[in-house]
């Protein structure tokens, strides 16, 4: 969970007289999730060294950027137990701001990524209101631009918050949003294999990955079984080889769209006339869909909205409910754009506009999203094919293949509901 976000100022310090410089970061706003910590001690969350620590990464150029610095890091602190998101804000006055987010080691930092980066754009324009307001010493407009940018890093936590309670189905589009945990689906869905092997393919593609949290969503879904193989004993040398922790995939899984049956059951039920236009819509989309050959850039698309705490809880909402353009309920947050995420939605088929006899345009949900489990009666020849395979890349031990053949068999009645 995250931990807070605090804001600093840095300062030179430059000695008048003497010359000599004794910088420092002065804490502008200090917000913290961990009821634990406050702007007194604050330092037991992220310490100086920390704090300059990762100032250093932002100002050095490492990432090779046009202007010498980065806007973005993430890492991990070495003084404190924690991971860091930090945004770097540097104004043509020479005004250098900080912003550092703070999460627990285990916390999946890269699903906050697009609250962060919008975070981040709302505080240029804080930050360039506070160093002109510091500068012409305007107290009134500071106390102001300070109180904004509270309520803006209050307003961050929060958001953060609500995405770190996911549901099933959003647990499901972590898997769908992210190109490693595809590429660990796609290599299951081949062969058991073991953690050791899937940790160098992910590190291939994120060298900072972290394969338990990457594996968190299958095994919570019930989709991926871990289990520990004995090795075997080279007859040559007396090695134990192939022993380990192995990943056996027991339940594939899809995104599926399905009709919105409770919109129509209402409609039909209320003798609703927009009851007609909105079978017809529906019958025409789903007359030439597949869920099985759905594109999957389209897939990652629909997983990135349901992964937006607006659009997934107006996307709840609209399952059961209808509602006139002119009226749409009040349920996204301050700074989304419903004009945007109402458009976003259209052109993934998800809702739909329809005009009543008065011409007053109403929106419905069209398509429901469900994922669709499958048992990978696939997997079953090709087990048997890397038992006999030579390849030593590709090749399984007997133990690995007798276990994977158990776990589908055990798992085969198991349902995985949503």
């Amino acid at each position: 969970m995250i931990q807070g976000i605090l804001t600093f100022n840095f300062l030179l310090n430059q000695n008048e007289t003497t010359g000599e410089i004794n910088p420092e970061f002065s804490p502008i706003q200090l917000v913290f999730q961990n009821e634990q910590f406050n702007e007194e001690n604050y330092f037991e969350l992220i310490i100086e060294n920390d704090i300059f620590a990762t100032f250093y990464q932002h100002t050095t150029g490492l990432f090779g950027t046009k202007y010498g610095f980065s806007n973005f890091y993430e890492g991990k602190l070495k003084e404190t137990p924690y991971q860091v998101v930090s945004y770097f804000k540097q104004l043509p006055d020479g005004t250098q701001y900080l912003t550092t987010s703070i999460f627990e080691l285990d916390d999946e930092i890269e699903l906050f990524e697009d609250i962060l980066k919008d975070m981040a754009k709302r505080l240029d324009t804080i930050f360039d209101k506070l160093a002109k307001a510091t500068n012409t010493k305007q107290l009134d407009l500071i106390s102001n631009v300070n109180i904004r940018l509270m309520n803006e890093l209050k307003y961050t936590i929060f958001q953060i918050q609500r995405l770190s309670q996911l549901d099933r189905l959003q647990k499901v589009a972590l898997i769908y949003n992210s190109d490693v945990r595809l590429k660990m689906l796609e290599t299951l869905r081949d062969r058991p294999i073991s953690k050791d092997e899937m940790k160098k393919i992910v590190e291939k593609m994120k060298p900072t990955a972290n394969i338990d949290i990457l594996l968190r969503p299958f095994v919570e879904l019930n989709l991926v079984r871990r289990d520990w193989i004995k090795g075997e004993k080279d007859k040559k040398t007396g090695v134990i080889k192939n022993q380990g922790e192995y990943l056996f995939l027991i339940k594939d899984i899809m995104f599926s769209r399905i009709p919105n049956e409770n919109l129509l059951k209402h409609f039909k039920d209320t003798n609703n006339e927009l009851i007609e236009p909105f079978k017809q819509k529906a019958i025409d989309y789903f007359s030439h869909y597949d869920p099985y050959i759905e594109d999957v850039e389209e897939t990652k698309k629909l997983a990135s909205i349901l992964l937006n705490p607006d659009v997934y809880d107006f996307f709840v909402l609209m399952r059961s409910n209808h509602y006139p353009l002119d009226k749409i309920p009040k349920i996204f947050s301050e700074f989304a754009v419903t004009e945007i995420l109402l458009d976003n939605l259209k052109k993934l088929n998800v809702i739909t506009e329809i005009k009543d006899e008065n011409k007053r345009s109403w929106i419905l949900l069209l398509t429901d999203i469900k994922p669709l489990t499958i048992f990978p009666e696939y997997l079953l020849p090709k087990i048997r094919a890397a038992y006999r395979d030579e390849d030593s890349d590709g090749k399984i031990t007997y133990e690995v293949a007798k276990k994977a053949l158990d776990l589908l068999e055990v798992s085969y009645p198991e349902k995985v509901t949503f």
